[in-house]
């Protein structure tokens, strides 16, 4: 049976705290906020994020919502480089043109949290399996696992996997997905709080 290995449970309780007020902060996210969240999440893959969060942050204070303007020149700058920014503004403006139906989608309380991830991947430009399921835990939307390399490194570290599975396909994602679950079963911990012990255990801070 997997367990949380020492390191891991060291680490869990020097940042507990950290992490219980991050998910806390999260369920917080006010709606009006949900756009903004959708956009950190498209600049994040292959970029780092406090360069997204930095972006992200220019885009508010520029109003790119109100205003429609192409974001690729913040994306490009140095100083908070985001890779793949032309495509990744072409994203941005197709989000926000089609936001009343995202919104839609992300508020729908007949639909479940799968089925939520699933609409956002088939409807939002740039939006993959992960990406969509980043996007539903920042908003405190959670049910879903935000699968990447680093997460898959530490399953293997914690016995999930004898190896690093492959991720190539919609079924290798759900397979890895049910796996991390029933493990954060075992263990008696929420699946969130191990992907930011997860998290943190790489970065040594806990951000979004």
């Amino acid at each position: 049976m997997s367990t949380l290995p020492d390191t891991h449970v060291k680490h869990y309780q020097q940042f507990k705290s950290v992490i219980e007020s991050r998910l806390t902060d999260f369920v917080h996210v006010k709606p009006e906020s949900y756009f903004y969240e959708l956009c950190y999440c498209l600049c994040t893959p292959q970029s780092k994020a406090v360069n997204a969060l930095k972006v992200v942050e220019i885009l508010q204070e520029k109003q790119f919502f109100e205003c429609g303007f192409n974001p690729e020149e913040i994306l490009r700058d140095n100083s908070h480089y985001i890779r793949f920014h032309n495509q990744k503004s072409i994203s941005l403006l197709r989000a926000r043109e089609n936001w009343c139906n995202i919104e839609m989608i992300v508020t729908d309380d007949t639909i479940d949290i799968m089925q939520k991830r699933d609409s956002l991947v088939k409807h939002v430009r740039g939006l993959g399996m992960k990406e969509a399921s980043h996007f539903l835990r920042n908003i405190g939307m959670f049910g879903v696992a935000i699968i990447d390399r680093h997460v898959l490194k530490h399953l293997v570290l914690c016995g999930v996997f004898r190896e690093i599975p492959r991720l190539t396909s919609k079924k290798d994602y759900l397979t890895i997905e049910r796996q991390w679950f029933d493990y954060c079963y075992t263990i008696g911990l929420k699946q969130e709080i191990v992907d930011l012990l997860f998290w943190s255990f790489e970065t040594g801070h806990v951000l979004k």
